[in-house]
């Protein structure tokens, strides 16, 4: 779309994947097996999908990463029709014609864990960059950095790693431990109840060579915070982790929230300007499942933030590192057919990414592509009553571009 607009698209909460417990058809594995698999069209109400997969399959967490003529989209999906135990990492390869850019049908990247290990139930959420990784003896050029949890409801999620020769694989899962851990009884001293736990990985390599990357994410619960971790990767059997620290995010607004962080964050940097740019997920008080956001907004901030040296601190004055791009979209509860933009529609719109290059970097200044998913409600009287949670399988994925 080349409509220039001030954008803040809302996003929905990390709850709302369709990935969720229980979300399968009704009726018993023997009744199902055997029957021949339909293509059925999900609810086409705001901007059209990049691609098209059949109600039954949800399509979210998205990553583009673009290299030369060539994209790799990266989201979550589920193997089986109506299963959302079969979680899986999957890519599909764009090229660009006819104005738009048209996706091959996707390729699984990464699968869950055998019985018992930290992944066993969900996949989810992963990110690509490229640089120069060493793993049992052999190169890679591709590393990819993704969620996992083998809990049914995706909680105490932990983050891995995955390396490939080419940027569609095939992928080789990183030993048999997580990168970035989480513990719940870490946080069991302040009464929480749920333990979402390490989600939302974004990579940026830093340096012209090498495996060095910086690793953004966010953890836990009611007192969640958005980490960046500087490490060296370029010996996966020997990992340097150089710091952890807090990304300040004092400037991101949201209404209602007095601990407003960037929530779904992905990350981008511009070596030109020396900024970093955002694409978060802007929360709401959902009464209706899935409870979760219905916008997006995007974010910029010089890339010192990273030194995370907050000299207005002495004088009781806080710096205030990021700053808007553009305006603000919303989802709307009602479709609006009639618009010529198609702009409006969706209950919910979340999961935000920034196309970037191969290394996590902004490929023009002055233009955002941001894609995002969107998912319809529990109740819309138009999913069929024999899927149970039949919401969670409307999801699509889309793109908008603003420019600023």
């Amino acid at each position: 779309m080349k409509k220039t607009i001030a954008l803040a698209l809302s996003v929905i909460a990390l709850f709302g994947c369709a990935a969720g417990a229980g979300c399968k058809k009704k009726g018993s594995e023997e009744e199902n097996k055997g029957k021949q698999e339909t293509y059925e069209d999900k609810l086409y109400d705001g901007i059209d999908p990049v691609f098209k997969e059949s109600m039954g399959y949800y399509n979210e967490n998205p990553s583009v990463m673009q290299e030369g003529a060539t994209r790799f989209l990266y989201y979550t999906r589920n193997e089986e029709k109506y299963n959302a135990s079969t979680d899986s990492v999957a890519v599909r390869v764009g090229k660009y014609s006819g104005g738009k850019w048209n996706y091959s049908e996707a390729k699984k990247c990464v699968g869950v864990g055998a019985e018992g290990a930290w992944d066993s139930a969900h996949v989810f959420g992963a990110d690509v960059v490229k640089g120069d990784f060493s793993y049992g003896g052999k190169r890679y050029s591709y590393l990819m950095a993704y969620s996992g949890s083998k809990e049914a409801d995706k909680s105490e999620a932990q983050i891995g790693l995955a390396v490939a020769e080419t940027p569609d694989g095939a992928w080789t899962k990183v030993g048999d431990k997580p990168l970035i851990t989480f513990k719940s009884s870490d946080w069991d001293t302040m009464g929480l109840a749920t333990y979402p736990g390490c989600i939302e990985p974004s990579l940026i390599r830093y340096g012209e060579t090498g495996g060095k990357v910086y690793l953004f994410y966010e953890e836990s619960e009611n007192f969640k915070s958005n980490y960046v971790y500087e490490l060296d990767l370029g010996d996966l059997d020997h990992i340097v982790k150089c710091g952890k620290n807090v990304l300040e995010t004092t400037g991101v607004t949201d209404l209602g929230t007095s601990n407003p962080l960037l929530y779904g964050g992905d990350l981008v940097l511009d070596t030109e300007s020396g900024e970093l740019f955002a694409a978060r997920e802007v929360r709401t008080m959902a009464t209706s499942a899935p409870k979760v956001a219905d916008g997006v907004q995007a974010y910029r901030a010089p890339v010192s933030v990273l030194d995370h040296i907050d000299q207005g601190v002495k004088t009781g004055e806080p710096t205030v590192w990021w700053q808007r791009v553009g305006g603000e979209i919303n989802a709307d509860t009602t479709a609006v057919l009639e618009d010529e933009n198609k702009i409006n529609g969706y209950m919910r719109i979340f999961s935000p990414c920034i196309v970037s290059d191969a290394y996590g970097r902004l490929p023009e200044y002055g233009k955002l592509e941001i894609l995002f998913t969107s998912q319809a409600c529990d109740g819309d009287e138009r999913l069929s009553a024999d899927i149970e949670n039949a919401y969670a399988f409307t999801q699509m994925i889309h793109t908008y571009t603003i420019t600023y």
